[in-house]
């Protein structure tokens, strides 16, 4: 299973604490499609799934942080360019 995170403002969030209805659907839509994309990605030697950290100061302005070996993060890239 893929680690999915979100880092807003610099707190760790996760989308149903989310109060507002709208962030809360955006992020959720944003774990759905990554998750979607990297579906059974592994580390060719260790076997291990990517950590993504999406994080930013808001939602307008998030980026994609991935932990793992070289392979596997370049894997990421090109999936999810």
């Amino acid at each position: 299973m893929i680690d999915i995170e979100f880092k807003l403002n610099g707190r760790t969030v996760r989308p149903d604490q989310m109060a507002n209805e709208i962030e809360r659907a955006i992020l959720t839509e944003f774990q759905e499609k990554i998750a979607r994309k990297l579906r059974g990605i592994r580390d060719p030697e260790t076997g291990a799934a990517p950590k993504i950290t999406l994080k930013g100061l808001s939602l307008k302005n998030l980026s994609v942080e991935v932990t793992g070996s070289e392979a596997l993060i370049k894997e990421v890239e090109r999936r999810l360019s």
